[in-house]
């Protein structure tokens, strides 16, 4: 399987598993995570500024649904999803689009 740069520290917690209906040009991003589920590995807008060097260091995993119903794009082979990030505890979205 191949890993992308920014689940370095969390390999043992990613795998790959089957989603149907999911968009062909997301397939490479989408990855189950044991503690997160079907995931697309996104940057968030909020945080492009901050990212434009180093996008590996804030690329997150963002439930598949949200990523579908709210929409995507790609820079620099990156996908960019707009959604709400808050500190301690980092990507605040509705909980019915997480899937397991």
């Amino acid at each position: 399987m191949i890993y992308r740069k920014s689940q370095e520290d969390i390999k043992h917690m990613v795998s790959k598993r089957p989603y149907a209906g999911l968009p062909a040009e997301l397939e490479s991003y989408h990855y189950y995570i044991s503690d997160s589920g079907h995931c697309i590995m996104c940057v968030l807008k909020c945080h492009l500024k901050e990212a434009k060097d180093d996008m590996d260091s804030y690329e997150i995993p963002v439930p598949v649904k949200y990523v579908v119903e709210k929409g995507y794009r790609f820079i620099d082979e990156y996908v960019v999803v707009e959604a709400r990030y808050t500190l301690p505890f980092g990507l605040d979205i509705d909980d019915k689009y997480t899937e397991f």
